[in-house]
């Protein structure tokens, strides 16, 4: 059953990331809102309801947060289950849900770094001294025209292993890599990243990506891209809110979310102080609160909102994510 209070996506419209689950969105026919985000820090709406997280997207529903796209995916997909509103993209059999998995992991790990190495350095953010400082705060590595010319002829390299791989598996004719049914699950989590380098001019060196080079990998993406495309033209248009309607809406409604503190291999105990935070990026800025829920693949804590005083949860996915006691002074 879905839940009583509607999801509301703050993102920044050009974020691959978010591109993700809006995609994954309007394939599923799950009505939300959205709150559109600056696209570097500061980004004040989080920080109101006391999210120090600083990746985008974010999902709210009621005063529960949802940080990291893997999370996000995984809850709607508990909160939402397949129906006649919301059709099926997910696996339907041990088979198709480890290739979803394995594909999911594919991507996050080995694709996206020399994706992000070969965007074009022509692009106006890249001149830009403010972008530029804050994604060097993000990775953890500098983000100048130089560096990043630097790293995209290695990054371009290892994108075209990651095509040869695709090319292989879509070799026998299917339209999707499941099959010809689709997009699948699987097709959004391989997709995202390749299609998003695809809408910026000369991401990809034509010399190397090209429809004679990988025929079946561009006619894919052009079926995903043409697929979502059309998701989003037949679901209604998501209401577009202000920061302060946002917060506000927030702040007015509950919490949803069933957790509690299972036994795990860390040993935290019920409310007791803890920090969580990224492992590959955004690792600086660290969510803390006491533990009210946790599990194999999620860690949640109760916090305070800055506007409001309300509580709020915090949840993270478990995967590269860090979770530890706050050690006393």
């Amino acid at each position: 059953m879905p839940p009583s209070e509607e999801p509301i996506l703050f993102l920044w419209s050009m974020s691959p990331w978010a591109g993700k689950i809006v995609a994954y969105l309007a394939l599923r026919r799950i009505p939300h809102s959205r709150c559109e985000q600056p696209i570097t820090q500061p980004r004040p709406d989080l920080a109101a309801l006391g999210v120090n997280y600083r990746r985008i997207p974010v999902l709210s529903i009621g005063r529960d947060i949802y940080c990291d796209t893997l999370l996000i995916m995984e809850t709607l997909e508990r909160l939402y289950p397949p129906s006649d509103k919301h059709p099926q993209i997910s696996s339907r059999n041990p088979t198709e849900y480890a290739l979803e998995t394995l594909f999911e992991k594919w991507t996050d790990v080995v694709v996206f770094k020399p994706a992000a190495a070969a965007i074009p350095t022509d692009m106006d953010l890249m001149k830009d001294p403010g972008f530029q400082k804050d994604r060097e705060e993000l990775w953890g590595r500098p983000w100048t025209k130089e560096a990043q010319e630097e790293l995209r002829p290695a990054g371009l390299a290892n994108l075209r292993a990651d095509f040869d791989f695709l090319e292989k598996c879509l070799e026998d004719g299917r339209k999707w890599l499941l099959g010809d049914e689709g997009p699948m699950l699987v097709d959004v989590h391989s997709c995202w990243i390749l299609d998003w380098l695809f809408q910026l001019p000369n991401a990809y060196d034509e010399r190397f990506f090209n429809k004679t080079s990988y025929p079946k990998t561009f006619a894919w993406r052009e079926r995903y891209s043409a697929a979502v495309a059309s998701a989003k033209e037949s679901a209604p248009t998501p209401p577009e809110l202000e920061g302060k309607d946002a917060i506000s809406r927030i702040l007015s409604s509950s919490l949803t979310a069933d957790v509690k503190v299972e036994a795990d291999p860390l040993d935290l105990e019920q409310d007791q102080e803890v920090e969580m935070y990224p492992v590959d990026t955004g690792y600086d800025r660290k969510d803390s609160g006491k533990l009210v829920g946790l599990n194999a693949h999620e860690a949640v804590v109760s916090t305070q909102s800055k506007e409001g005083g309300k509580e709020m949860r915090i949840h993270y996915p478990r995967w590269n994510f860090e979770i530890a006691a706050v050690k006393k002074s």
